[in-house]
C-alpha cells in the first residue's frame, strides 16, 4: 500500500476521535487553566503573608527602616494580587469573608506604621536621655552621684528587660528629695515618655501577630479550597481521558500497527542519523528495506550522506592548506616589512644617536676639566640624562632589529619572567600615559625553558600591547606566569578591557581581523603571534567575558 493511503486511513480514525474527545477536553482545561491562575495567585499571596511575618520578626528584632520597607512593599503587593482575584475569592468565601480580609491587611499596614514610629521615638528618647545624664552626673558629686549612677543601672536594665517593677523602682528612686533639680525632673519625663513607648509598642505587637495570623489562616483556607475544586475536576478529566485512551486502544491497534511499523520506524533511523550528520557524524547509514517511497528516500539519502562526507573533507582539507598558505604569507610581508624599516632605523636613527653621544661627551669632558664653570653639577645631571636617553633609543633600534632578522626558530635558554619584564620595558611609556594598573604574578619556582626568545617577545608584545589598548584609563592587566604540567609553561596575560563578542572570538587568529576601531589595528598582530606559537610546537587560548575583560594564555612547551 502506497504511504498516502495508509496515512488516509490511520488520519480518519483518529481525526474523528479527536474531534469527539476535543470539544470535552477543551472545556475541562478551560476550567482547570481559571482555577490554576487562582491556586497560584492565591499560594503567591500565602508565600508573600510568609515573607511579611519573616520580616516582621526581623523588623521586631533589629527595628530597621530597610526591614520596614521590605514589609512595605510586600504588603503593597498583598494588596495587588488580592484584587487580581477579587471575583474568585467572593465567589469561594463570600464578600464579608473577602472585605473582613482586605480589613485585615490595612489594619497590619496601619499597626506596621504606628510600630515604626515608635521606634523611631524610642531612639530619639534613648539619644536625649543618653545626653542628659552625661549632664547632670557632671553637675553631681559624692553620695547624690552615687545614687545617680544607681539609678543609672535600673535605666539600663529598664531598656533592656522593660519591666514595670523596673520602671517603679526608677520612678521611685527619682522622686528623692536630693534629685529634685530641674536636669533630673526632665530626665523623669523622658522614662516616663520611654516606658510609655515601650507599653504601646507591645500593644502594637500584639495588634500586628494577631491580624497577620488571621491574613495568613484566610489565604491558605483559599488555596486549599482552589487546590480541591481543581482536584475534583482533575479527577472527572481523568475519568473522560481513561474512556478515551481505552477508545483509541481498541479502534486504532489494527489499523496502527502496519503504519507504525512501514513509516514511523524508517522515519525515525532518517530523524537520528540526520541530527548525527549535523554534528560531522557520517558513522551510520540508512538501512533500506522495501520499494515504498521510504526506501526511495533512504537510498537517495545514503547517496548523499556519501558525497557529503567526501566534500567535508576535500574542503577541511583545502581550508588547512589555506590557513596555512595564508599564514606563511602573512610572516613573509610581516617580515619583509619589519626588514626595510630595520634597515631605515639603522641609518636614519643610529647615526644621529652616535653624534648626540659623542658630542654630549665632549661637552661633559670640557665640563670636568673647567674647574670654575658655572652650575656644573647641574650640566652634569642634563648630560647623564642624555646619555641615558641615547642608550635607550640605541637599545630600542636594537630590539627592532632583533625582530626583523629572527625568521627560523632558534632555540636559547630562557627565563620566561625575564622575557616579560624585557617586553614590558617596550610598552612602559603607554603603561604610565594610560595610568594602567600593572599586577605581575610571576612565579619564582619556574625553570630555564629552551625556546626561540626574539619570537615569544613578539608575541608576548602583541598581546600585551592589545591588552593595553583594550582597558580604559587606569585600568588593570594582570600578568602571571607558571607551570601546567611536566612539559607545558603557561603566561596568562589578563585584562579588565571592554572584552571581546563571543561570535568573534573564533576569528580572532584570523589575519586582518580586529575588533578595534578602524585605522587602530591592522588584524595581524594575534595571526603572527598564533602561527608563532604553533611553530613552537604550543597554543594560545582565549577566554572572554564582553565588557568584563579578556584572557589570553599562552602555553609553551619545556
Amino acid at each position: 500500500m502506497r504511504i498516502w493511503k495508509k496515512l488516509m486511513v490511520g488520519f480518519g480514525v483518529y481525526v474523528t476521535l479527536a474531534a469527539i474527545i476535543g470539544i470535552f477536553a477543551y472545556v475541562e482545561l478551560r476550567t482547570i487553566t481559571k482555577r490554576f491562575t487562582v491556586v497560584e495567585v492565591a499560594d503567591d499571596i500565602t508565600n508573600i503573608i510568609l515573607e511579611v511575618r519573616r520580616f516582621e520578626k526581623n523588623f521586631l528584632l533589629y527595628k530597621d527602616d530597610d526591614t520596614f520597607q521590605e514589609i512595605k512593599k510586600y504588603l503593597a503587593v498583598l494588596t495587588d494580587d488580592t484584587d487580581k482575584i477579587r471575583k474568585e475569592i467572593i465567589k469561594e468565601v463570600g464578600t464579608d469573608n473577602y472585605e473582613m480580609m482586605k480589613n485585615a491587611i490595612a489594619e497590619y499596614d496601619f499597626q506596621i506604621n504606628i510600630l515604626s514610629k515608635n521606634f523611631k521615638l524610642q531612639k530619639e528618647f534613648i539619644s536625649k536621655i543618653g545626653v542628659l545624664t552625661r549632664s547632670i552626673e557632671k553637675n553631681l558629686s559624692g553620695d547624690v552621684l552615687n545614687s545617680f549612677l544607681i539609678v543609672r543601672k535600673y535605666e539600663k536594665n529598664l531598656m533592656i528587660y522593660r519591666d514595670k517593677d523596673i520602671y517603679a523602682t526608677l520612678i521611685n528612686t527619682l522622686n528623692s528629695p536630693k534629685f529634685a533639680t530641674a536636669e533630673v525632673n526632665r530626665y523623669r519625663s523622658l522614662i516616663n515618655g520611654l516606658f510609655k513607648l515601650y507599653r504601646e509598642e507591645q500593644s502594637s505587637i500584639e495588634k500586628i501577630r494577631s491580624k497577620a495570623r488571621n491574613i495568613q489562616t484566610f489565604t491558605e483556607d483559599l488555596s486549599k479550597r482552589e487546590r480541591a475544586n481543581i482536584t475534583t475536576i482533575l479527577s472527572r478529566s481523568a475519568i473522560l481521558l481513561l474512556f478515551a485512551v481505552l477508545t483509541i486502544i481498541i479502534l486504532g491497534t489494527a489499523v496502527n500497527i502496519k503504519i507504525a511499523n512501514s513509516i514511523a520506524t524508517p522515519l525515525k533511523q532518517l530523524e537520528g542519523i540526520t541530527k548525527k550528520i549535523a554534528t560531522a557524524d557520517f558513522s551510520k547509514r540508512i538501512d533500506v528495506r522495501g520499494k515504498d517511497e521510504l526506501a526511495s528516500l533512504g537510498t537517495a539519502f545514503n547517496q548523499m550522506q556519501d558525497q557529503l562526507q567526501n566534500t567535508m573533507r576535500f574542503l577541511e582539507l583545502a581550508n588547512e592548506k589555506l590557513r596555512e598558505s595564508r599564514a606563511q604569507l602573512v610572516e613573509t610581508e610581516k617580515l619583509a616589512t619589519l626588514g626595510r624599516f630595520s634597515a631605515g632605523v639603522a641609518h636614519e636613527i643610529n647615526n644621529p644617536l652616535a653624534i648626540i653621544n659623542e658630542k654630549a661627551g665632549l661637552m661633559k669632558d670640557y665640563i670636568d676639566m673647567s674647574e670654575d664653570f658655572p652650575n656644573k653639577e647641574k650640566f652634569n645631571v642634563m648630560l647623564n640624562a642624555i646619555f641615558d636617553s641615547v642608550r635607550r633609543c640605541s637599545s630600542i633600534t636594537h630590539r627592532i632589529l632583533g625582530f626583523a632578522r629572527k625568521t627560523d626558530i632558534t632555540p636559547e635558554a630562557i627565563n620566561l619572567n625575564s622575557l616579560v619584564n624585557e617586553v614590558l620595558k617596550f610598552l612602559e611609556k603607554e603603561i604610565l600615559y594610560k595610568s594602567i594598573r600593572l599586577e605581575l604574578e610571576l612565579s619564582e619556582a619556574l625553570p630555564v625553558i629552551k625556546s626561540d626568545k626574539i619570537q615569544l617577545q613578539q608575541v608576548f608584545l602583541n598581546i600585551i600591547k592589545n591588552a593595553a589598548d583594550a582597558v580604559e584609563e587606569g585600568g588593570l592587566i594582570r600578568i602571571s606566569t607558571g607551570i601546567k604540567n611536566n612539559t607545558t609553561f603557561q603566561v596568562s596575560v589578563e585584562d579588565n578591557g571592554y572584552g571581546i563578542p563571543k561570535e568573534m572570538l573564533k576569528n580572532i587568529f584570523e589575519p586582518f581581523f580586529t575588533t578595534k576601531e578602524k585605522g587602530k589595528g591592522t588584524g595581524l598582530g594575534l595571526s603572527i603571534s598564533y602561527g608563532i606559537i604553533k611553530k613552537l610546537g604550543g597554543n594560545i587560548l582565549v577566554k572572554s567575558e564582553q565588557n568584563k575583560g579578556t584572557t589570553f594564555t599562552v602555553e609553551i612547551p619545556v
